[in-house]
Protein backbone atom coordinates (compact mmCIF):
# COMPACT_ATOMS: atom_id res chain seq x y z
CA UNK A 1 0.00 0.00 0.00
CA UNK A 2 1.22 3.28 -1.14
CA UNK A 3 0.94 6.66 0.83
CA UNK A 4 0.90 9.24 -1.67
CA UNK A 5 -0.35 13.74 -1.14
CA UNK A 6 -1.42 15.54 -3.78
CA UNK A 7 -2.15 19.41 -3.79
CA UNK A 8 -5.44 20.80 -5.00
CA UNK A 9 -6.36 24.15 -6.23
CA UNK A 10 -9.95 25.79 -6.28
CA UNK A 11 -11.71 24.53 -3.15
CA UNK A 12 -13.92 26.38 -0.56
CA UNK A 13 -15.58 24.17 2.45
CA UNK A 14 -16.60 20.61 2.96
CA UNK A 15 -18.79 19.78 0.20
CA UNK A 16 -15.96 20.01 -2.23
CA UNK A 17 -14.27 17.55 -0.21
CA UNK A 18 -17.46 15.44 -0.51
CA UNK A 19 -16.99 16.19 -4.27
CA UNK A 20 -13.66 15.26 -4.98
CA UNK A 21 -13.24 12.50 -2.41
CA UNK A 22 -16.33 10.78 -4.43
CA UNK A 23 -14.62 11.51 -7.44
CA UNK A 24 -10.87 10.22 -6.55
CA UNK A 25 -12.10 7.42 -4.99
CA UNK A 26 -13.63 6.01 -8.78
CA UNK A 27 -10.16 5.68 -10.00
CA UNK A 28 -8.90 2.05 -9.74
CA UNK A 29 -6.52 0.77 -6.99
CA UNK A 30 -7.00 3.77 -4.80
CA UNK A 31 -8.31 2.70 -1.55
CA UNK A 32 -8.48 5.89 0.82
CA UNK A 33 -8.45 9.65 0.20
CA UNK A 34 -8.88 12.05 2.51
CA UNK A 35 -9.19 15.55 1.00
CA UNK A 36 -8.72 18.61 3.43
CA UNK A 37 -9.90 22.16 1.43
CA UNK A 38 -8.29 24.26 4.74
CA UNK A 39 -4.82 22.78 3.62
CA UNK A 40 -5.61 22.36 -0.06
CA UNK A 41 -4.62 19.00 -0.21
CA UNK A 42 -5.66 15.12 -0.25
CA UNK A 43 -4.02 12.14 1.32
CA UNK A 44 -3.83 8.87 -0.48
CA UNK A 45 -3.39 5.26 -0.34
CA UNK A 46 -3.28 3.27 -3.37
CA UNK A 47 -2.71 -0.35 -4.43
CA UNK A 48 -0.96 0.86 -7.43
CA UNK A 49 1.28 3.69 -8.76
CA UNK A 50 -1.50 6.04 -9.27
CA UNK A 51 -0.37 8.14 -12.20
CA UNK A 52 -0.85 12.06 -11.79
CA UNK A 53 -2.91 11.94 -15.24
CA UNK A 54 -5.77 9.80 -13.65
CA UNK A 55 -5.65 12.20 -10.64
CA UNK A 56 -6.28 15.30 -12.27
CA UNK A 57 -8.40 14.30 -14.51
CA UNK A 58 -10.42 13.02 -11.55
CA UNK A 59 -9.89 16.36 -10.08
CA UNK A 60 -10.79 18.56 -13.42
CA UNK A 61 -14.16 16.71 -13.48
CA UNK A 62 -14.91 18.05 -9.95
CA UNK A 63 -14.22 21.80 -11.74
CA UNK A 64 -10.66 22.10 -9.47
CA UNK A 65 -6.91 22.00 -10.41
CA UNK A 66 -4.10 20.03 -9.80
CA UNK A 67 -1.56 21.63 -7.77
CA UNK A 68 2.31 21.39 -8.07
CA UNK A 69 3.15 22.51 -4.76
CA UNK A 70 1.53 23.69 -0.87
CA UNK A 71 -1.93 26.16 -1.70
CA UNK A 72 -1.48 29.17 -0.16
CA UNK A 73 -5.00 30.59 1.47
CA UNK A 74 -6.91 32.50 -1.54
CA UNK A 75 -6.59 35.95 -0.44
CA UNK A 76 -10.96 37.67 -0.48
CA UNK A 77 -9.61 41.06 -0.54
CA UNK A 78 -9.96 41.66 -4.19
CA UNK A 79 -11.61 44.45 -4.44
CA UNK A 80 -10.66 47.42 -6.02
CA UNK A 81 -11.50 51.14 -5.22
CA UNK A 82 -13.74 50.64 -7.76
CA UNK A 83 -15.25 48.21 -6.39
CA UNK A 84 -15.94 49.68 -2.83
CA UNK A 85 -17.10 53.30 -4.65
CA UNK A 86 -20.08 51.04 -6.45
CA UNK A 87 -20.80 49.92 -3.02
CA UNK A 88 -21.09 53.10 -1.63
CA UNK A 89 -23.44 54.36 -4.75
CA UNK A 90 -25.02 50.88 -4.67
CA UNK A 91 -26.51 51.50 -1.21
CA UNK A 92 -26.99 55.20 -1.73
CA UNK A 93 -29.92 54.12 -4.23
CA UNK A 94 -31.25 51.48 -2.37
CA UNK A 95 -31.36 53.70 0.59
CA UNK A 96 -32.91 56.65 -1.31
CA UNK A 97 -36.11 54.30 -2.62
CA UNK A 98 -36.67 53.16 0.79
CA UNK A 99 -36.70 56.62 1.77
CA UNK A 100 -38.93 57.69 -0.79
CA UNK A 101 -41.39 55.08 -0.13
CA UNK A 102 -41.57 55.91 3.51
CA UNK A 103 -42.18 58.93 2.60
CA UNK A 104 -44.66 58.52 0.17
CA UNK A 105 -46.31 56.14 2.63
CA UNK A 106 -46.44 53.47 -0.04
CA UNK A 107 -46.39 50.70 2.71
CA UNK A 108 -50.06 51.43 3.14
CA UNK A 109 -50.36 49.28 -0.72
CA UNK A 110 -48.71 46.12 1.17
CA UNK A 111 -50.49 45.72 4.09
CA UNK A 112 -48.77 42.43 5.07
CA UNK A 113 -45.24 43.64 4.37
CA UNK A 114 -44.12 43.23 8.12
CA UNK A 115 -45.27 39.67 7.93
CA UNK A 116 -43.34 38.41 4.48
CA UNK A 117 -39.80 40.49 5.17
CA UNK A 118 -38.34 36.99 6.21
CA UNK A 119 -39.57 35.44 3.14
CA UNK A 120 -38.79 37.81 0.78
CA UNK A 121 -35.38 38.02 2.25
CA UNK A 122 -35.30 33.84 2.30
CA UNK A 123 -36.21 33.95 -1.73
CA UNK A 124 -33.26 36.24 -2.26
CA UNK A 125 -31.00 34.20 -0.35
CA UNK A 126 -31.86 30.99 -2.29
CA UNK A 127 -31.33 33.15 -5.58
CA UNK A 128 -27.66 33.96 -4.03
CA UNK A 129 -27.23 30.53 -3.07
CA UNK A 130 -27.54 28.88 -6.88
CA UNK A 131 -25.65 31.48 -8.04
CA UNK A 132 -22.17 30.87 -5.43
CA UNK A 133 -19.68 28.34 -5.50
CA UNK A 134 -20.62 27.25 -1.45
CA UNK A 135 -23.47 25.29 -3.45
CA UNK A 136 -21.32 23.68 -5.61
CA UNK A 137 -21.79 20.20 -3.49
CA UNK A 138 -25.95 20.99 -4.88
CA UNK A 139 -24.87 21.88 -8.42
CA UNK A 140 -22.81 18.72 -8.97
CA UNK A 141 -25.66 16.62 -7.84
CA UNK A 142 -28.12 17.63 -10.26
CA UNK A 143 -25.90 17.74 -12.79
CA UNK A 144 -25.23 13.91 -12.74
CA UNK A 145 -29.45 13.34 -12.89
CA UNK A 146 -29.62 12.76 -16.06
CA UNK A 147 -28.35 9.17 -16.13
CA UNK A 148 -31.30 8.38 -13.08
CA UNK A 149 -33.98 7.85 -15.22
CA UNK A 150 -34.61 5.04 -17.95
CA UNK A 151 -36.19 6.75 -20.93
CA UNK A 152 -37.63 5.36 -24.31
CA UNK A 153 -34.90 4.73 -27.13
CA UNK A 154 -36.91 7.14 -29.17
CA UNK A 155 -36.94 10.20 -26.62
CA UNK A 156 -33.57 9.89 -25.19
CA UNK A 157 -32.98 13.13 -26.34
CA UNK A 158 -36.03 14.36 -25.65
CA UNK A 159 -35.93 17.74 -23.09
CA UNK A 160 -38.66 16.31 -20.76
CA UNK A 161 -37.38 13.08 -20.98
CA UNK A 162 -33.88 14.56 -19.42
CA UNK A 163 -35.65 17.22 -17.46
CA UNK A 164 -37.68 14.23 -15.64
CA UNK A 165 -35.23 13.81 -12.85
CA UNK A 166 -34.16 17.57 -11.80
CA UNK A 167 -38.20 18.53 -11.38
CA UNK A 168 -37.83 15.31 -9.06
CA UNK A 169 -35.14 17.00 -7.29
CA UNK A 170 -36.68 20.56 -7.05
CA UNK A 171 -40.55 18.78 -5.84
CA UNK A 172 -38.65 17.14 -3.33
CA UNK A 173 -36.47 20.05 -2.27
CA UNK A 174 -39.03 22.36 -2.41
CA UNK A 175 -41.44 19.91 -0.14
CA UNK A 176 -39.08 19.05 2.36
CA UNK A 177 -37.46 22.13 2.77
CA UNK A 178 -40.79 23.30 3.91
CA UNK A 179 -41.79 20.50 6.22
CA UNK A 180 -38.60 20.36 7.89
CA UNK A 181 -38.31 23.97 8.22
CA UNK A 182 -42.09 23.94 9.82
CA UNK A 183 -40.71 21.50 12.26
CA UNK A 184 -37.80 23.74 13.19
CA UNK A 185 -40.07 26.42 13.57
CA UNK A 186 -42.57 24.00 15.90
CA UNK A 187 -39.66 23.47 17.89
CA UNK A 188 -39.45 27.30 18.22
CA UNK A 189 -42.64 28.15 19.41
CA UNK A 190 -42.17 25.18 22.23
CA UNK A 191 -39.55 27.36 23.35
CA UNK A 192 -40.69 29.45 26.20
CA UNK A 193 -38.45 32.56 25.44
CA UNK A 194 -38.47 36.45 26.64
CA UNK A 195 -38.87 39.55 24.47
CA UNK A 196 -34.91 40.23 25.38
CA UNK A 197 -34.50 36.66 24.15
CA UNK A 198 -35.95 37.21 20.95
CA UNK A 199 -34.24 40.45 20.32
CA UNK A 200 -30.71 38.98 21.21
CA UNK A 201 -31.91 35.82 18.79
CA UNK A 202 -32.44 38.41 15.97
CA UNK A 203 -29.07 40.54 16.25
CA UNK A 204 -27.00 37.09 15.83
CA UNK A 205 -29.73 36.55 12.96
CA UNK A 206 -28.58 39.90 11.54
CA UNK A 207 -24.84 38.99 12.22
CA UNK A 208 -24.75 36.51 9.92
CA UNK A 209 -26.71 37.58 7.22
CA UNK A 210 -23.92 40.59 7.64
CA UNK A 211 -21.01 37.87 6.98
CA UNK A 212 -23.08 36.61 4.03
CA UNK A 213 -23.33 39.76 2.54
CA UNK A 214 -19.70 40.72 3.10
CA UNK A 215 -19.18 37.34 1.60
CA UNK A 216 -21.18 38.25 -1.15
CA UNK A 217 -18.82 41.39 -1.63
CA UNK A 218 -15.82 38.94 -1.55
CA UNK A 219 -14.91 41.22 1.85
CA UNK A 220 -14.23 37.87 4.13
CA UNK A 221 -13.77 34.17 3.58
CA UNK A 222 -16.89 31.73 2.97
CA UNK A 223 -18.82 31.60 6.15
CA UNK A 224 -18.10 27.67 6.17
CA UNK A 225 -14.60 27.89 7.09
CA UNK A 226 -16.01 29.41 10.30
CA UNK A 227 -16.05 25.42 11.21
CA UNK A 228 -20.24 24.73 10.65
CA UNK A 229 -20.03 21.87 8.76
CA UNK A 230 -22.09 19.06 8.94
CA UNK A 231 -20.48 15.35 9.66
CA UNK A 232 -18.92 14.42 6.27
CA UNK A 233 -20.76 10.93 6.74
CA UNK A 234 -23.57 12.78 6.19
CA UNK A 235 -22.87 14.61 3.67
CA UNK A 236 -21.20 11.24 1.73
CA UNK A 237 -24.83 9.51 2.31
CA UNK A 238 -26.47 12.09 -0.11
CA UNK A 239 -24.15 11.09 -2.49
CA UNK A 240 -24.45 7.61 -2.09
CA UNK A 241 -28.28 7.90 -3.56
CA UNK A 242 -27.13 9.43 -6.92
CA UNK A 243 -26.68 5.68 -8.37
CA UNK A 244 -30.25 4.64 -7.23
CA UNK A 245 -32.34 3.45 -9.93
CA UNK A 246 -35.81 5.06 -8.93
CA UNK A 247 -37.51 7.76 -9.65
CA UNK A 248 -37.64 8.37 -5.90
CA UNK A 249 -34.09 8.91 -5.29
CA UNK A 250 -33.94 12.59 -6.75
CA UNK A 251 -36.82 13.54 -4.70
CA UNK A 252 -35.25 11.91 -1.59
CA UNK A 253 -31.52 13.86 -2.72
CA UNK A 254 -33.69 16.91 -3.01
CA UNK A 255 -35.07 16.43 0.61
CA UNK A 256 -31.72 15.56 2.41
CA UNK A 257 -30.14 18.68 0.72
CA UNK A 258 -31.54 20.35 3.89
CA UNK A 259 -28.80 18.87 5.74
CA UNK A 260 -25.62 19.94 3.66
CA UNK A 261 -23.18 22.13 5.14
CA UNK A 262 -24.19 25.50 3.54
CA UNK A 263 -24.11 28.92 5.64
CA UNK A 264 -27.12 30.16 3.45
CA UNK A 265 -28.78 27.11 4.68
CA UNK A 266 -28.01 27.84 8.31
CA UNK A 267 -28.95 31.07 8.39
CA UNK A 268 -32.47 30.26 7.21
CA UNK A 269 -33.22 27.41 9.43
CA UNK A 270 -32.22 29.56 12.54
CA UNK A 271 -34.49 31.87 11.20
CA UNK A 272 -37.14 29.68 11.06
CA UNK A 273 -36.43 28.18 15.02
CA UNK A 274 -37.10 32.18 15.54
CA UNK A 275 -39.82 31.98 13.29
CA UNK A 276 -41.88 30.41 16.44
CA UNK A 277 -44.61 28.47 13.90
CA UNK A 278 -44.97 25.84 11.40
CA UNK A 279 -46.34 27.97 8.99
CA UNK A 280 -43.68 31.00 9.14
CA UNK A 281 -40.73 28.51 9.53
CA UNK A 282 -42.02 26.11 6.33
CA UNK A 283 -43.10 29.60 4.11
CA UNK A 284 -39.04 30.97 4.98
CA UNK A 285 -37.26 27.34 4.12
CA UNK A 286 -39.91 26.92 1.30
CA UNK A 287 -38.79 30.45 -0.24
CA UNK A 288 -35.36 29.60 0.23
CA UNK A 289 -35.86 26.30 -2.09
CA UNK A 290 -37.57 28.08 -4.55
CA UNK A 291 -35.46 31.03 -4.75
CA UNK A 292 -32.01 28.22 -5.78
CA UNK A 293 -34.49 26.30 -8.33
CA UNK A 294 -34.47 28.72 -11.60
CA UNK A 295 -30.29 28.52 -11.62
CA UNK A 296 -29.73 25.00 -10.49
CA UNK A 297 -32.54 24.00 -12.78
CA UNK A 298 -30.68 25.18 -15.24
CA UNK A 299 -27.67 24.01 -14.38
CA UNK A 300 -29.13 20.17 -13.89
CA UNK A 301 -30.84 20.22 -17.87
CA UNK A 302 -27.61 20.86 -19.08
CA UNK A 303 -28.35 24.57 -19.91
CA UNK A 304 -25.78 27.44 -19.90
CA UNK A 305 -25.75 29.53 -16.82
CA UNK A 306 -24.20 32.95 -16.11
CA UNK A 307 -20.80 32.73 -14.04
CA UNK A 308 -20.32 34.65 -11.30
CA UNK A 309 -18.28 37.34 -12.82
CA UNK A 310 -20.15 38.37 -15.93
CA UNK A 311 -23.28 38.72 -12.91
CA UNK A 312 -20.93 40.95 -11.02
CA UNK A 313 -23.17 44.06 -10.86
CA UNK A 314 -26.25 41.62 -9.79
CA UNK A 315 -23.84 39.67 -6.95
CA UNK A 316 -23.10 43.71 -5.85
CA UNK A 317 -26.73 44.78 -5.93
CA UNK A 318 -26.95 41.78 -3.73
CA UNK A 319 -24.26 41.85 -0.98
CA UNK A 320 -25.35 45.73 -0.39
CA UNK A 321 -28.62 45.20 0.22
CA UNK A 322 -28.21 42.11 2.51
CA UNK A 323 -25.68 44.26 4.62
CA UNK A 324 -28.03 46.82 4.68
CA UNK A 325 -31.07 44.76 6.05
CA UNK A 326 -28.97 42.68 8.60
CA UNK A 327 -28.37 46.03 9.38
CA UNK A 328 -32.21 47.17 9.86
CA UNK A 329 -32.40 43.31 11.27
CA UNK A 330 -29.95 44.24 14.27
CA UNK A 331 -31.77 47.73 15.22
CA UNK A 332 -35.11 45.75 15.69
CA UNK A 333 -33.04 43.11 17.46
CA UNK A 334 -31.41 45.82 20.21
CA UNK A 335 -35.58 47.37 19.90
CA UNK A 336 -36.73 43.98 21.27
CA UNK A 337 -33.98 43.43 23.79
CA UNK A 338 -35.00 46.30 25.38
CA UNK A 339 -31.99 48.61 24.22
CA UNK A 340 -31.72 52.30 25.28
CA UNK A 341 -29.52 52.68 22.49
CA UNK A 342 -30.48 51.77 18.91
CA UNK A 343 -29.31 52.93 15.25
CA UNK A 344 -31.98 55.46 15.44
CA UNK A 345 -30.79 57.38 18.67
CA UNK A 346 -29.04 59.88 16.60
CA UNK A 347 -31.71 61.53 15.96
CA UNK A 348 -33.16 64.66 17.53
CA UNK A 349 -36.18 64.88 19.89
CA UNK A 350 -37.21 68.18 19.37
CA UNK A 351 -40.73 66.40 17.35
CA UNK A 352 -41.19 64.33 20.47
CA UNK A 353 -45.01 64.85 21.18
CA UNK A 354 -45.09 66.04 25.04
CA UNK A 355 -47.88 64.21 26.97
CA UNK A 356 -51.25 65.93 28.48
CA UNK A 357 -52.21 65.93 31.60
CA UNK A 358 -55.53 64.38 33.00
CA UNK A 359 -56.55 64.17 36.50
CA UNK A 360 -52.72 63.78 37.36
CA UNK A 361 -52.07 61.23 34.90
CA UNK A 362 -50.03 61.78 31.18
CA UNK A 363 -51.70 60.91 28.05
CA UNK A 364 -50.59 60.00 24.48
CA UNK A 365 -52.49 59.29 21.53
CA UNK A 366 -51.05 57.33 18.55
CA UNK A 367 -53.05 56.25 15.73
CA UNK A 368 -51.45 53.05 13.83
CA UNK A 369 -52.60 52.83 10.05
CA UNK A 370 -50.04 50.43 8.47
CA UNK A 371 -47.39 52.41 10.73
CA UNK A 372 -47.14 54.19 13.79
CA UNK A 373 -48.86 57.48 13.00
CA UNK A 374 -46.22 59.40 15.69
CA UNK A 375 -43.60 57.36 17.78
CA UNK A 376 -41.89 59.64 19.92
CA UNK A 377 -43.11 60.80 23.01
CA UNK A 378 -41.35 63.12 26.37
CA UNK A 379 -43.29 62.04 29.60
CA UNK A 380 -42.49 62.74 32.96
CA UNK A 381 -41.02 60.68 35.43
CA UNK A 382 -42.60 59.15 38.02
CA UNK A 383 -45.91 60.16 36.88
CA UNK A 384 -48.91 57.51 35.56
CA UNK A 385 -48.99 57.35 31.30
CA UNK A 386 -52.38 56.33 29.79
CA UNK A 387 -51.27 55.47 26.07
CA UNK A 388 -54.26 55.54 23.64
CA UNK A 389 -53.54 53.60 20.61
CA UNK A 390 -56.00 54.08 17.89
CA UNK A 391 -55.99 51.10 15.27
CA UNK A 392 -57.38 51.77 12.02
CA UNK A 393 -55.28 49.81 9.59
CA UNK A 394 -53.94 46.88 11.61
CA UNK A 395 -51.72 44.87 9.55
CA UNK A 396 -49.58 41.18 10.94
CA UNK A 397 -46.92 43.60 11.92
CA UNK A 398 -48.48 46.21 14.08
CA UNK A 399 -50.84 43.57 15.98
CA UNK A 400 -48.72 43.17 18.54
CA UNK A 401 -47.26 46.22 20.81
CA UNK A 402 -44.22 45.37 23.26
CA UNK A 403 -42.45 47.98 25.45
CA UNK A 404 -39.52 45.16 26.14
CA UNK A 405 -37.69 47.31 28.76
CA UNK A 406 -40.79 46.97 31.13
CA UNK A 407 -41.85 43.31 30.00
CA UNK A 408 -45.04 44.32 28.36
CA UNK A 409 -47.04 43.14 25.62
CA UNK A 410 -50.25 43.96 24.05
CA UNK A 411 -52.84 43.05 21.41
CA UNK A 412 -54.18 45.63 18.85
CA UNK A 413 -57.51 45.19 17.60
CA UNK A 414 -59.23 47.88 15.52
CA UNK A 415 -60.81 50.75 17.37
CA UNK A 416 -59.31 52.07 20.92
CA UNK A 417 -56.46 50.21 22.77
CA UNK A 418 -54.99 51.16 25.87
CA UNK A 419 -51.79 50.67 27.67
CA UNK A 420 -50.94 51.90 30.88
CA UNK A 421 -47.72 52.06 32.82
CA UNK A 422 -45.56 54.60 35.70
CA UNK A 423 -42.07 55.63 34.37
CA UNK A 424 -39.68 55.39 37.19
CA UNK A 425 -36.56 56.73 36.14
CA UNK A 426 -35.07 59.21 33.38
CA UNK A 427 -33.78 57.58 29.93
CA UNK A 428 -35.35 55.95 26.81
CA UNK A 429 -37.99 53.30 26.63
CA UNK A 430 -38.01 51.95 23.30
CA UNK A 431 -41.03 50.27 22.22
CA UNK A 432 -42.12 48.66 18.61
CA UNK A 433 -44.11 46.40 17.08
CA UNK A 434 -43.62 42.71 18.15
CA UNK A 435 -41.44 42.02 15.47
CA UNK A 436 -39.66 44.72 15.98
CA UNK A 437 -40.01 46.48 12.21
CA UNK A 438 -41.37 49.62 12.89
CA UNK A 439 -40.81 51.22 16.29
CA UNK A 440 -40.46 54.12 18.65
CA UNK A 441 -39.79 55.95 21.89
CA UNK A 442 -40.65 57.46 25.52
CA UNK A 443 -38.68 59.84 26.47
CA UNK A 444 -38.69 60.26 30.21
CA UNK A 445 -37.88 63.30 31.94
Amino acid sequence: MRNKKIFIKGMHCASCEVLLEKELKKIPGLKHCHVNHRKGEAQLRCKRDVPLSELEEAIKNCGYELGDGEIKPEKKHKNTLYDYFMFLIIAMLILVVVFVAKDLELTRFFPNVGENVGIVVALLLGVVASLSTCLALTGGIVMSFGSMVHVHDGRKHHFMSRAVPHIYFHIGRIVGFMLLGGLLGLIGSRISYSLSFTGYLTIAISFVMLYIGLQILDIVPNITKLGFHLPKFLSKGVHSLEKADHHLAPILIGILTFFLPCGFTQSMQLASVASGSFISGALIMGAFAIGTAPVLLSIGIGSTYAKEEKMKFLMQFIGVFIILFSLYSFNSGLILSGSPVTLDSWRSAKDAIVSEIDNDVQVVKMDIDWTFSDNEFCVKKGVPVRWEINGINVSGCSNEIVIPSLDIRKSISKGKNIIEFTPTQEGVIPFSCWMGMIGGKFIVE
